[in-house]
């Protein structure tokens, strides 16, 4: 047999004997060390299959432990893992084994054997994060071990993790943000816990308060969940510091978690980034949240942000471009573009930003949310801005020449009332239209494909 990596386990190495706590669900408590056995015992039983030596696996990761052995345990054997969300249709599942064929499929611990013949790959690519929404399969972020141990190192540099913390999941092990969280704690030496129970349950903050958990992390409309239940209202004496990223959460959301954490001697970190720089790119000190929540702040330790109004000039406004040693390797559609990758020195974001006199960035739009209105350019990422507030919640898309701003249905009057009093855009130009429900994508952000594809077929 095969010998298993006992001292190769990313992210633990350090600590991998330590009898602190590593993870925790609603049924078992799991330390370093155990971890560490577990992944041990884990590695023998894979090896023992008849699979290449750099295997390709598409990995069905859970918010679970068996989920997190799995995932160390194919990071110490070098095997490259294709995460997929538990949640994934069956038929995009099928897209990602016909596109990339993997050696096996991984869930809860049980592999299943495909194939075993040896695709090449690239000797640093290591992880394959999905950047499609409900539509399809879609292309992949190619990351390395570099990538993910770089960009927790970063974080740490920066968020006030300490060995004894405890933080609860509350996004998918499949997307980036909540891969980092994890990432960083096990780096740390701290406690990562699952559970089964939403922000909506009792149970859920009976256990925020009794553990204690000492920070929680979110995308926009968590907190905006959050909100709604009162949790500016909670002592929760033990919570130090919650972060944001993910996408952008309303300055007024953020000005009421702010004053929220000032007066409850607590941090809010907002950050920014994307899947394609690992996770984080930017963020915001606690600090400057009241005087700029519309801001992304600055960039993380040992990144750089540049804003160019072209690929070579430099400017305080224009296009985010940032480099970093967690700048993916490349984009991925199949398993033959494994072979080889060219990393790019300066990943293009895609984000419109100014930079203030202070340095720190506000992000402005999209490349891609940019239309022709009457021959002028019009901002939908601006526009949804202007529209939005707290009572009447706007998603905006469109195409030449229309705009379409979009509200709940219930809320479908107040927007058309609304629109009579604009001055923006000539009538003819821009139109109201509700749904049910707000599509989100599986790392929770708008999904503005479906939105798209629901209103302007109606336009």
């Amino acid at each position: 047999m095969k010998m298993a990596k006992q001292d190769l386990i990313p992210f633990i190495q350090t600590h991998r004997h330590s009898e602190a706590t590593a993870l925790f669900d609603d049924e078992q408590t799991v330390s370093y060390r155990a971890l560490s056995e577990l992944i041990v015992q884990r590695q023998q039983q894979w090896l023992s299959y008849t699979l290449p030596k750099r295997s390709l696996v598409m990995l069905v990761i859970e918010n679970s432990i068996t989920s997190v052995v799995d995932y160390l345990t194919a990071l110490s054997l070098d095997w490259v893992m294709l995460l997929v969300n538990p949640s994934c249709d069956e038929d995009i599942r099928d897209q990602y084994c016909d596109a990339f064929k993997p050696n096996a499929v991984i869930q809860s611990g049980a592999l299943t054997v495909c194939h075993c013949q040896q695709g090449e790959m690239d000797d640093d690519v290591s992880v394959l994060l999905s950047t499609s929404g409900s539509t399809g399969a879609g292309k992949c972020v190619a990351l390395s071990k570099h990538n993910l141990i770089a960009n927790a190192e970063s974080i740490l540099a920066y968020l006030p993790v300490e060995s004894t913390d405890i933080t609860l999941a509350t996004m998918p092990l499949s997307y980036s943000y909540g891969l980092s969280v994890l990432h960083t704690h096990l780096m740390k030496g701290a406690c990562t816990g699952f559970t089964a129970h939403t922000v909506f349950d009792k149970a859920f903050w009976t256990r925020v308060k009794s553990l204690p958990v000492h920070s929680l992390a979110g995308v926009p409309s968590f907190y905006e969940m959050l909100l709604r239940l009162r949790f500016t209202r909670m002592a929760l004496p033990d919570l130090r510091y919650f972060t944001q990223a993910g996408g952008r959460l309303s300055p007024e959301n953020v000005e009421a978690l702010g004053l929220y954490a000032k007066e409850h001697d607590k941090q809010f970190f907002v950050m920014y980034g994307q899947t394609e720089a690992t996770a984080r790119m930017a963020f915001l000190a606690p600090e400057k949240v009241l005087d700029k929540p519309d801001s992304i702040g600055q960039a993380i330790p040992g990144g750089q942000i540049e804003l160019r109004s072209s690929n070579t000039q430099s400017s305080d406004e224009g296009e985010l471009y940032y480099h970093g040693d967690n700048v993916m390797l490349g984009y991925v559609e199949n398993n033959q573009q494994l072979a080889s990758f060219t990393p790019e020195a300066w990943l293009a974001t895609g984000d419109i930003a100014r930079r203030d006199a202070d340095g720190d960035l506000f992000i402005i739009g999209r490349t891609k949310r940019i239309i022709k209105v009457a021959g002028e350019r019009v901002n939908l990422d601006a526009m949804e801005q202007y529209f939005s507030d707290d009572d009447l919640p706007v998603r905006c898309v469109g195409k030449d020449n229309l705009v379409v701003l979009i509200t709940l249905d219930k809320q479908l009057s107040a927007l058309q009332e609304k629109l009579t009093t604009q001055s923006l855009l000539p009538a003819r130009n821009v139109t109201a239209a509700a749904v049910e429900t707000w599509p989100y994508l599986a790392n929770g952000k708008p999904d503005y494909q479906q939105l798209a594809s629901q209103v302007l077929n109606e336009q």
